[in-house]
Order: C-alpha cells, then sequence, then structure tokens
C-alpha cells in the first residue's frame, strides 16, 4: 500500500506476518525506488509516440502538397500541351486554304499551257509541273484532312451509294499508278455485294485508296492486290470488308505500333526516297474510329503487307452487284428510263421554322404534282394536325420553342398521328447514328438537308400508299408550263451569272442540284436568302448578346443549313463550327467566331445581290404555295 511517512515522503509499505515466531513485519521503501522507473519509462514512451505522430503528420502533409504542386503542374503542362496541339491545327488548316488557292491557280494556268502549247519542249516542262503540283496539291489535302479530323470538323455523312461505282472510283484512283511502276494490280470483287448501300461511300473510299497508294509507293516490283467481301449480315446491315495485299517491302513487327503515329515514317533512311508526309495511317485509323471500325495490320519483313478493314454498312438494293466493272458502266451511260415519280393525290405536311426550306420542298415537290401544306413551327403543326389528316409528314427538327422531336412526341400523345401516316425528319445533322437516333425518338425515316430530289423522291416511294403512287417520264412532260402537272421547259444556265456567283466561291452546280436544276427558282432562292440576311443576322447578334447558346445554335444552324442549300458551302463550315460551340455551350467560342461569321454573310449576301439578275418574280400561280396551313 502507498501512504505518507513521518518526514512527507511517499512511500511503498509491505506487510508480511512471520508464522514462527507471530510477529509482523513491516517494510518500507520509497515509492519513487519501487516505480519511479516503470513511470519514466512509459513517460518516455508516450513522448516518443507523440514524437512520431507529429513527425508521420508533418511528412503526410508534406507529401500531399508535393502531390498537389506536381498535379498542379501537371494540368498545366496538359493545357500547354493541348493549346500547342489546337494551335498547330489551327496553323496548319490555315496554311492548307491558303496555299491551295495559289497552287489551283498555278495548276489550272499550267493545263492551259498543255492544251494550247505546240512546242513539245514547252509541254514536257508543263507535264512536270502538273506532276510535281498534284502531289504537292495532295500533300496539302493530306494535312487539312488531319487537321480537320484534329480539330473534330470531319464528320461521317452517310448516303445512299452505288456499290459499283465505289469501286470502280477506288480502283481508277491506283490503277495508273501501279502500271507506272510496272507492277501488276487487280481487284477482285464479291459479286454477292449488295449493289446499293448507305454509308459514307467517300470516307471508306478514302481509306481504302490511302492503303492502296501506300502499297503502290512501297513495293518496288510484283503486285498488289484489292478483295472486296461481303461479311455478316444483320438485319438490313451488311459487313463489307476490304482487304489490300502487296508484295512491298514489309514492317518490322516492333514497327507495326509506330504506323498510326502523326508525322511519323518508318525507317527514314530506307524510304528517304518515297514521298509523303506521315499523315496517310493516322488519318485512315482515325477515318476508321469514326466509322466504328479498325485497321487490321499483317506483315512480313521484306515479303509483303497486308491491310484489312470492316466497315457496317446498311443495304438499300439487295441486289447482287455481279460484275461491278459492267455495273459501273452502266451507272456512268445515261438513263433511258427518265421517269420520276407522280402522287398528286398524295398529302403532305412539311414543318420547318425556315420560310427558305419550305420555299425550295414546296418547289421540289410540284414536279412530282403534289402541293403540300406547310407550318412555320412545331405548335402550328399541332394546330393543323388537329383539322387534316396527311400521309406523310415532314418535321424538321432544331426549332425554337417546340422542336421536331418534343412535336412529335405531343401529337402522338393527342392521337394526331393517324395509322399509315409516316413521319420523316427533316435534319442538316446527316452523321453516322442519326438515323438510328430519330428511330427511337419515333420517326419512320430520316431526310437531310439540303433536300436532295433523288432522296425525297425515294423516301416518298417507301412511305406513300402504292395506289397513290405513280410515274411520268420527263420528256413527255416537258412543255407542259408551271401548273400543278408539269414543270417548265430546262432554261438556259445564265453562264454570265453562274460565273460571277462562282467568283464568290459558291457551288452553283451544288446550288442548282438542291433546286432540282431550275436556274429561275435557284434566283429565287438566293434573292429569298438574300432579303432574309439582315433578319438573320439580328436574331444571331441578339442570342450572342443574351449567351443563349441554345436559340443561337438553332439560328446558325438554320443559316448553315439555307448556306449549303445556295451552295455556300464555306459559310456553312463555319456556321457548322459555331453551331457545334452553342450546342456543346461553349460560349467564348460563339463569341471569337461571331461576329467574323456575321461579317462574311453580310458580305457574301451584298455580293450576291451585286451580281443582279436574282430577283425573280415567283409565277403568279405559284403565290399561294408559300402560305402556311392546308389550302
Amino acid at each position: 500500500s502507498w501512504m505518507w511517512d513521518y518526514d512527507g515522503r511517499l512511500v511503498a509499505c509491505l506487510c508480511e506476518k512471520s508464522n514462527f515466531s507471530g510477529f509482523s513485519v513491516v517494510v518500507v521503501q520509497s515509492w519513487w525506488g519501487i516505480y519511479g522507473l516503470v513511470f519514466l519509462m512509459g513517460l518516455i514512451f508516450i513522448v516518443m509516440l507523440v514524437a512520431s505522430i507529429i513527425a508521420v503528420v508533418r511528412m503526410i502533409n508534406r507529401f500531399i502538397g508535393w502531390q498537389e504542386e506536381t498535379n498542379e503542374q501537371l494540368v498545366e503542362a496538359a493545357n500547354t500541351a493541348v493549346a500547342a496541339e489546337k494551335a498547330k491545327s489551327r496553323f496548319l488548316a490555315q496554311m492548307s486554304h491558303e496555299i491551295r488557292t495559289p497552287i489551283n491557280t498555278v495548276l489550272g494556268m499550267n493545263e492551259m499551257i498543255l492544251r494550247e502549247s505546240s512546242d513539245d519542249l514547252i509541254r514536257g516542262y508543263a507535264s512536270n509541273i502538273q506532276g510535281a503540283g498534284r502531289n504537292l496539291l495532295g500533300l496539302i489535302n493530306t494535312i487539312l484532312d488531319f487537321s480537320k479530323i484534329e480539330e473534330g470538323k470531319m464528320e461521317i455523312i452517310p448516303v445512299r451509294y452505288d456499290t459499283a461505282s465505289m469501286i470502280e472510283n477506288i480502283v481508277n484512283s491506283v490503277v495508273k499508278r501501279a502500271a507506272d511502276k510496272g507492277l501488276e494490280f487487280e481487284a477482285h470483287v464479291d459479286r454477292d455485294l449488295p449493289s446499293v448501300l448507305y454509308g459514307d461511300d467517300m470516307r471508306v473510299s478514302q481509306v481504302a485508296v490511302n492503303l492502296l497508294t501506300n502499297a503502290v509507293k512501297y513495293t518496288p516490283e510484283g503486285r498488289v492486290d484489292l478483295y472486296i467481301e461481303k461479311g455478316a449480315v444483320e438485319g438490313r446491315n451488311v459487313d463489307l470488308r476490304m482487304r489490300i495485299k502487296d508484295t512491298g517491302i514489309g514492317i518490322k513487327e516492333e514497327d507495326i505500333g509506330k504506323l498510326f503515329e502523326s508525322f511519323t515514317r518508318l525507317e527514314e533512311t530506307r524510304n528517304r526516297s518515297i514521298e509523303g508526309t506521315g499523315l496517310g495511317m493516322a488519318i485512315v485509323n482515325r477515318l476508321l474510329d469514326m466509322m466504328d471500325s479498325k485497321l487490321e495490320v499483317e506483315s512480313v519483313y521484306g515479303e509483303g503487307s497486308e491491310f484489312a478493314f470492316t466497315v457496317r454498312q446498311e443495304v438499300i438494293d439487295e441486289q447482287p452487284v455481279g460484275d461491278y466493272e459492267i455495273k459501273a458502266r452502266q451507272a456512268q451511260e445515261p438513263e433511258n428510263d427518265d421517269s420520276y415519280l407522280y402522287a398528286p393525290d398524295a398529302r403532305l405536311l412539311i414543318v420547318d421554322d425556315n420560310s427558305m426550306n419550305l420555299m425550295v420542298i414546296s418547289n421540289l415537290l410540284k414536279l412530282n404534282g403534289i402541293r403540300p401544306d406547310l407550318a412555320d413551327s412545331g405548335a402550328r403543326a399541332l394546330e393543323i394536325l388537329n383539322d387534316n389528316t396527311y400521309d406523310v409528314i415532314m418535321l424538321d427538327h432544331m426549332m425554337p420553342d417546340m422542336d421536331g422531336i418534343e412535336a412529335l412526341r405531343k401529337a402522338k400523345e393527342a392521337g394526331l398521328i393517324p395509322e399509315g401516316c409516316a413521319v420523316i425528319a427533316l435534319t442538316a445533322n446527316a452523321v453516322v447514328g442519326a438515323k438510328e437516333s430519330y428511330l427511337r425518338s419515333g420517326f419512320d425515316d430520316y431526310l437531310s438537308k439540303p433536300v436532295d430530289v433523288a432522296e425525297m423522291e425515294s423516301v416518298l416511294a417507301r412511305h406513300l400508299p402504292a395506289d397513290m403512287v405513280g410515274y411520268r417520264s420527263r420528256s413527255e412532260n416537258a412543255g407542259m408550263g408551271d401548273g400543278d402537272d408539269g414543270k417548265a421547259a430546262p432554261q438556259d444556265r445564265d453562264s454570265g451569272l453562274m460565273n460571277a456567283l462562282s467568283g464568290l466561291g459558291i457551288d452553283t452546280e451544288a446550288g442548282l442540284k438542291y433546286c432540282g436544276g431550275d436556274v429561275n427558282f435557284y434566283k429565287e432562292v438566293l434573292s429569298e436568302y438574300c432579303s432574309t440576311s439582315d433578319e438573320r443576322i439580328k436574331e444571331l447578334e441578339t442570342a450572342a448578346a443574351e449567351n443563349d447558346m441554345k436559340t443561337y445554335g438553332i439560328k446558325v444552324h438554320s443559316l448553315k443549313g439555307i448556306s449549303r442549300t445556295i451552295g455556300a458551302a464555306a459559310l456553312a463550315d463555319e456556321a457548322l463550327n459555331l453551331e457545334k460551340a452553342a450546342k456543346a455551350g461553349d460560349a467564348e467560342t460563339v463569341m471569337l467566331g461571331h461576329k467574323g461569321l456575321m461579317e462574311e454573310f453580310a458580305k457574301l449576301t451584298e455580293e450576291i445581290s451585286r451580281t443582279g439578275a436574282i430577283r425573280v418574280v415567283p409565277p403568279e400561280s405559284d403565290d399561294e404555295i408559300l402560305e402556311f396551313g392546308p389550302e
């Protein structure tokens, strides 16, 4: 036990009774002498424990601080790298555009020398210039394609295409190059391939041609073979498989992974005499990725290589392609069948907030004997549907206040879409997956804008009742006038005006195509484009000033569509970039590009107006077709 001794010390007492003597013996010892060491050691342990905890906490805090500082440096480095990459892409794109203009001029003037010069020596020089110029233009186009992919400006745009014609174009692009090098070239085409497919044939061809060009480049002797095969079939889709095999120099196994690096060429010393940017395979890989595909590579160094890829395409016509060369020649020959769809009893409603789009589609349908009802908004369409029934409704997707998807949903909820009525989505968003997206939203089909006449007739033929659809001959119809059943005889192309418009950078062939080849109507569309420009600019300025990205996206989407309709592709591409930015909520990018777009739009419309002869008063009989609502 513990107690205080007489002198005030704390002591420990131990008492023990002796069994022999009966005495109790008490031993008194200083408390510190017995317990002091234990207390001291415990205190030292606690101090060391606290010191260790403090040290660990400080180490952890220092590590966390170092990690945060390192992360900040990494983020800063990543942002710098991204900014540098964007700057590089912008620089490449701008330089490519700037260089292409003088190169095209050089090639054009050189072509005149080849045509007009009778001096063999001069013609020889000009021929060398032409070859070198085309190679340079090819390199510039490659860099431009790469820049577009880097900036996300390249899109996959699916269309109906003739399989045989696509194959013929691919073969023609490489057969002369192979022959010039003394190589054997052969195309092995599966005769069971469907004759008409739906996909981006331009990008599929670009991938195939890039691979074939590389095969020819790196094959000093021997042969190059192209295999085009029909793969798996799933519903209305088929796998289109292409293989390119050569007897060239081959690739080392450890170098195969480097194929897809930008601006990288394998074995520079060995291949120094072969022209190239090192971008071709990188572009191929990215294009295939955009089409949900990938490149397969097999190679034996010194013996040759095989490249293959598979893209899924929608089948439009299951008829086998057979001999593709015969089919391609038939496709290129003038068609004897000049018939067009004629359905005067068809009841159509077209819904689009853009009056110019309504005017264009209405005019295109005149030849088909169809006078559609028109609505300029989703709300107006619901009012019309409440009192009328239709066989086909063409409904624009992007509209203010109520878009096409919402309008379709409300119409179905209200029971305004009768059985047998097909609803077609009108859209300028012709990218991969768009059709599936619209089908999931309740549409029966979709039609891309600007509207192609053949595509529109194909859609109508698919969805109008069979007993309503007939066909007429264009030759029999010529000269019948501008009534419901006919179309004016083809006009002279007004070469002076077309040349003036071409000088402004307008693709008049594309514009005429979207206007059904009718020059007078094309002029009318140009007039509408110019006369509504001030209103469009005001709407876009207001949306930009109010930072209303949703409205801005809808309005610039409309500008993109109508610009493409008249053939102003460059302006349409700029509008597309701002549309994407607006959809992503990137107000900074919109503000950076908005002023330039507005200035270019205003300048273009002013220059179109100066060409004169574009303001055409529509025939009196056509006035009512631009009224909204049913007749």
